[in-house]
């Protein structure tokens, strides 16, 4: 994606509050020109009176303080109104990108790295406000200001004008872009070495228990300095180029000043104008001096701008349907369904069998074998590449999303806890689960007992910082959320994986006595779990068979 498409793109954020941003620039111009009034009209006044002219000094220091103030409160406001506008927009943005998150679905985030998406929603959305608040604005406020310091110089004389004129572009447009095409790699590199980091740190943290076991703390210790100080190398590398452009900017108003200045005294302009003329160039640069650093500015903003940008342009695996109706499960039926991951790499095919109510299907196989796919599939992460799934002779994707949820209830793994209550993580914001249901579910999924034991009972908080729970906690939870649910089919993807026998026999158990009237599709690599269901497939060469 280019630079142009990526500015067009981001500039649509800006259209719903273009009339703050025009207040912002407004109140932009208004500042930078009342700080030009201040030393020009100081010197004018001082040629006056060297010269014998009778001015009014009262006024003028009023008119000097009013200027003071008008600066200040312009600043502020302009300030405000700017930074107001960006994090307005980097909350739309945000909203956005949750949005197409949701919309893309498991079936795309799945093959992402977390620190890419931690990256993207938080450290790229924040640097898309140097955009909003530092470049928008102060490009029209630069541009705005130079036409009327420029325009007043000529009143004077026009060839000091352009020089002014020149001096301005330099520091305000050839500095900053030449700046840029030189060093528009590092904006890359920096965000692809945090985002190396930043993973590499979510990882380690994942996986302390097996650093420990396994004695890694020495390799991964080294491999994080090694990630730090790549990372560093490049934030050094933004520093010198930020101090490049600062002296080079610096130097180029010194010289246009004093070039005025000389021409000036050559040229044999009248004495007001020898003075006002460099006075006005020393003073009149501050706008764009502002854009000076924008090219080291909008490296990182360009290289998160086209990371959301490839993020929100990315196209779900899956369309879901129309239809709305809920409809008491009858059938569940897969016919000559395939499915690959990858082109040419087929991990199902030929997959056929039926679900009547009430049944329960152990499917078995191999770690890896296509097992969960068979899950993924009936939740529609993705689509079979061949054949169908149908619900009561209804095609999978004819349904919208809410029918089919309503449909479906699932037990993983590994059941995830939200840092909330226990109440929350039973029922998932569903304001239809009461808090009667909720501890029916508990007392059905045998967690009853312990919940009230705790302090707070149902409104004890767990997860990340909070209480930590076993695996079996965790599991009898993730049971208690799927009995709360009350889905009419279950999909059960190895729920005892994790468990040692004994917790796996106690869950077993408790699936077996308080799930009923349900369907149930469980996948298991262990014959003991499959063991609970009334027949039972094996995924055995990329098909099933008894």
């Amino acid at each position: 994606m280019t630079n142009l498409n990526l500015i067009r793109w981001l500039l649509a954020f800006v259209k719903p509050l273009r009339w703050l941003m025009a207040g912002a620039v407004s109140l932009g111009i208004i500042s930078n020109i009342v700080v030009i009034i201040i030393p020009v009209l100081a010197a004018v006044t001082a040629f006056q009176i060297f010269s014998g002219v009778t001015i009014n000094l009262t006024a003028i220091m009023i008119v000097l303080i009013c200027c003071g103030v008008i600066r200040g409160v312009a600043r502020y406001c302009e300030q405000y109104l700017n930074h107001n506008i960006a994090f307005r927009l980097l909350a739309i943005i945000r909203e956005k990108i949750f949005a197409q998150l949701r919309l893309l679905g498991p079936a795309r985030l799945g093959g992402k790295k977390s620190g890419d998406l931690i990256t993207a929603i938080t450290t790229d959305v924040e640097a898309l406000e140097v955009f909003f608040a530092h470049t928008v604005s102060p490009v029209l406020i630069a541009c705005g200001t130079t036409i009327l310091t420029v325009g007043f110089l000529a009143r004077y004389h026009l060839g000091l004008a352009l020089i002014l004129l020149a001096g301005q572009l330099i520091v305000g447009v050839l500095l900053p872009f030449f700046s840029y095409r030189k060093h528009q790699q590092i904006g890359d590199h920096y965000q692809k070495n945090f985002v190396a980091l930043n993973q590499a740190v979510m990882e380690d943290i994942a996986s302390l228990q097996d650093i420990d076991q396994y004695n890694l703390q020495t390799e991964k210790l080294l491999e994080l300095q090694q990630k730090g100080a790549n990372l560093n190398q490049q934030y050094r590398l933004r520093l010198q180029q930020g101090s490049v452009l600062r002296i080079a900017g610096e130097v180029t108003l010194i010289a246009t000043s004093l070039i005025i200045l000389v021409l000036a005294v050559f040229w044999q302009l009248p004495m007001e104008t020898i003075i006002v003329a460099p006075i006005l160039s020393l003073s009149g640069f501050g706008s764009v001096l502002a854009l000076n650093g924008l090219g080291n500015d909008l490296l990182m903003t360009f290289a998160s701008g086209r990371r959301i940008y490839a993020l929100m342009q990315e196209v779900p695996a899956v369309t879901f349907g129309t239809t709305d109706k809920t409809f008491a499960l009858d059938e569940v039926s897969l016919q000559d369904v395939a499915f690959s991951y990858e082109q040419g790499k087929t991990i199902l095919e030929n997959i056929n069998f039926t679900l009547k109510p009430g049944e329960w299907l152990g499917i078995g196989g191999e770690s890896g074998s296509g097992k969960s796919t068979l899950v993924k599939l009936l939740m529609r992460y993705w689509n079979p590449e061949s054949g169908q799934i149908d619900i009561n002779q209804n095609n999978l994707s004819e349904l919208s999303e809410e029918a089919l949820h309503q449909l479906e209830g699932l037990m993983e793994q590994q059941t995830f806890i939200f840092e909330t209550t226990l109440l929350e993580n039973i029922r998932l914001d569903n304001a239809a689960i009461s808090q009667a249901a909720v501890l029916k579910a508990a007392e059905e999924a045998e967690i009853a007992e312990w919940i009230n034991a705790l302090p707070d009972g149902l409104q004890t908080v767990v997860g990340s910082q909070a209480r930590s729970l076993s695996d079996g906690e965790r599991q009898r939870i993730g049971i208690a959320r799927m009995l709360a649910y009350d889905a009419p089919l279950l999909l059960l993807d190895e729920p005892t994986s994790n468990l040692d026998y004994l917790n796996e026999r106690s869950i077993l158990s408790t699936l077996t006595k308080k799930i009923h009237g349900k369907t149930v599709l469980l996948i298991s690599h262990r014959p003991t779990t499959l063991a609970i269901t009334q027949k039972q497939l094996h995924v055995s060469g990329k098909t099933l068979k008894p």
